[in-house]
């Protein structure tokens, strides 16, 4: 979930992989659409209505592991399951449940409280970044096509068959991306056709058009959650500590990362402001791509274990280079330079990534 008053960047998939989620070109209708797709699309881009439901996210993206990013490719590699209450953009609750527990994220005005069952902590996050790593509430079926339509919104539209979804009969629509350089085929909302609730989403390849990321609602009511569901406590004995936004970013925050080139691929540079050194945002939409920098020794454990995953080497001018592809994402890490090293991840074709590492500046280690 996300304020509409904030305008920050999303990274869709670990170490920015995917998708950029931000404002769209154009709310025109795109040529070769119909109008009942149209009308659902404008359902859910007008906002979101209250609701309280249960839903599952199931990934296929066959991603490899990143070190320092386990927790953030465990969400598009396996079943999420999420509860969440929505009172609106700014007041919402999404609990991530897992055997250990649960890790709940709450939204109230300006500020988000993470609450964590297994370290018995609440974390009180203060400040906005321009760019995050992805996490659990991102999969709610509600939040997931409220962003992937409004990335999407100038892409034509189609009609698809009712489905019984959570006790609702459900309206659904099919976007499909022109721009030839994305990977993804196409975005499958279902939604209940009165209120614009999104109640199912699937994303799929070009090259596979089975849905390598999908959600639903299994459980879902049009009410609005209890404030005190809504208001994060601390039980007795558990810890209560305050961070900022810039310093949860993990591996996006490199401190002494050199600044980013203004522009790689034939793809400019998205302004993103201050808050995060080094990383940068090339490109719109499903077409994006993120430059993120990483330390030397992340940057040579993902190239030295490319090979095992699939990876192939990359030729560059300087240091060493890898690939690692899937049917929806590609990954491009680059090492041996000084400064230490950078991932470049996006649903675009490897090609793309492939001739943006070979842009980028540096010496040798």
């Amino acid at each position: 979930m996300a304020s509409p008053r904030v305008t920050r960047r999303w990274v869709l998939v670990a170490a920015g992989t995917a998708a950029i989620l931000g404002a769209a070109a154009t709310t025109l209708p795109a040529s070769g659409s119909d109008e009942p797709a149209e009308a659902l699309r404008a359902r859910v881009l007008a906002g979101l209505p209250a609701h309280v439901g249960y839903a599952e996210s199931t990934g296929r993206l066959g991603l490899p592991e990143i070190p320092a990013l386990e927790r953030v490719t465990a969400l598009f590699t396996g079943v999420t399951q999420l509860r969440a209450y929505v009172a609106g953009p700014d007041l919402w609750r999404v609990d991530e449940l897992t055997p250990a527990g649960e890790r709940d994220t709450y939204r109230r005005a300006d500020r988000e409280y993470l609450w964590d069952f297994g370290a018995n902590q609440l974390t009180t996050v203060t400040g906005e970044t321009p760019v995050r790593l992805p996490r659990a509430g991102d999969l709610v079926p509600s939040e997931l096509a409220r962003r992937l339509v409004g990335l999407t919104r100038s892409d034509p539209v189609t009609s698809l068959g009712r489905r019984r979804i959570a006790g609702f009969s459900a309206a659904g629509f099919r976007t499909t991306p022109v721009d030839p350089d994305t990977t993804v085929g196409r975005i499958d909302v279902w939604c209940d056709p009165a209120s614009g609730l999104p109640l199912r989403v699937e994303v799929a390849a070009r090259t596979d058009d089975r849905p390598l990321l999908f959600t639903e609602f299994l459980e879902v009511a049009l009410t609005t959650p209890d404030d005190r569901t809504l208001t994060p406590a601390v039980p007795p004995g558990a810890g209560s500590v305050t961070a900022e936004a810039a310093d949860l970013a993990g591996a996006l925050r490199q401190l002494d990362a050199p600044d980013p080139p203004a522009r790689l691929a034939g793809r400019d540079r998205v302004p993103l402001g201050a808050g995060l050194p080094g990383v940068g945002v090339y490109g719109a939409g499903v077409s994006g791509f993120v430059l993120v920098p990483a330390s030397r020794g992340i940057a040579d454990r993902v190239i030295d274990g490319a090979p095992s995953a699939g990876g192939v080497t990359v030729d560059v001018p300087v240091g060493r280079a890898v690939r690692l592809t899937t049917p929806l994402l590609s990954v491009v890490a680059r090492g041996g330079v000084r400064r230490g090293g950078v991932l470049l991840a996006g649903t675009v074709a490897p090609e793309v990534l492939e001739q943006a590492v070979r842009e980028l500046p540096g010496r040798r280690a």
